[in-house]
């Protein structure tokens, strides 16, 4: 017993300190989230697969705090046991120590994070799901000549605000501007008289987007819009999107996408009982 709580802890050293580095490693984070059936519950990973015969830092809460949980030959959790290196785990399958859940601070590079939203949802009534079936939809021309030097002037009724998420001013003073029903917070750059981002609903940049919704691929077969460096593939975290979406990192995903040569935007998506993304016209969008 002595022996495998010597290991347990040193394997805990070993995250410890690839945790202190964690800044120059590429993120490996697994999203997931748990299951359960008349067996037991397991861990299920985006895009399938699940742990077994080892233990797993899970913050399955979104609440920054990871606990440990050990995973049989079947992907089963252990609850209410010892595991098969000697260590307890409690009736919720948090490894404990003297009765005290250990955990430590959420870190992407080693921990699995639970989906940020319901990641069970059922695609709404209607939703797009051919692209080709649906009137084109466009961004806002007139959003995207603003962001060229010297297009600020081209908005009007804008209204001086606070910025939608920390550093958005960055550049300079942010306001907000209604458009088709919503509101969209800017941020700009007064030394070009320009654009510099947006923040806010994803109908309220496009025309023609629909109200039911529209799946990821079918959104890309209508509009074009596909980033080149990312194409269609939904991105996790990317440096500052944690602090745009207020979201753990690594607990999310985003679709990217290019308008000619002024935009680049990112929405948040919502993941479908069905393995699909889906885009809704509240999903949050930033562009810069």
């Amino acid at each position: 017993m002595r022996k495998q709580n010597l290991l347990k802890k040193a394997t805990m050293l070993v995250l410890a300190g690839a945790m202190m580095i964690g800044g120059t490693l590429t993120a490996h984070a697994a999203t997931g989230q748990w299951k359960q059936n008349a067996t037991g519950w397991w861990w299920e990973r985006l895009g399938g697969g699940y742990p077994t015969n080892t233990w797993v830092w899970i913050d399955g809460n979104n609440d920054g705090k990871a606990e440990c949980y050990y995973f049989n030959s079947d992907g089963y959790m252990l609850a209410n046991t010892t595991t098969p290196d000697g260590c307890t785990v409690n009736a919720d399958g948090a490894w404990t120590e003297n009765g005290v859940v250990q955990t430590h601070g959420t870190n992407s590079n080693l921990d699995d994070v639970a989906l940020a939203g319901d990641t069970n949802v059922n695609a709404a009534s209607g939703v797009v799901t051919d692209g080709k079936s649906w009137p084109q939809i466009t961004f806002d021309e007139t959003l995207s000549r603003a962001c060229e030097i010297n297009g600020l002037s081209l908005l009007t009724n804008l209204t001086p605000a606070e910025p939608a998420y920390p550093g958005q001013d960055h550049f300079g003073p942010a306001y907000s501007i209604p458009s088709r029903g919503k509101t969209i917070t800017l941020t700009t750059a007064p030394d070009y008289n320009q654009v510099v981002s947006y923040f806010g609903p994803v109908s309220a940049f496009f025309d023609n987007f629909p109200e039911q919704g529209i799946e990821l691929n079918a959104f890309y077969d209508n509009t074009g819009y596909e980033n080149p460096a990312w194409r269609r593939q939904p991105a996790a975290t990317t440096g500052n999107s944690d602090t745009v979406f207020n979201l753990p990192q690594g607990s999310y995903r985003m679709g990217y996408g290019r308008v000619g040569k002024n935009v680049i935007f990112q929405i948040l998506l919502t993941a479908g009982n069905d393995g699909k993304w889906y885009i809704y016209p509240d999903s949050p969008m930033n562009t810069n």
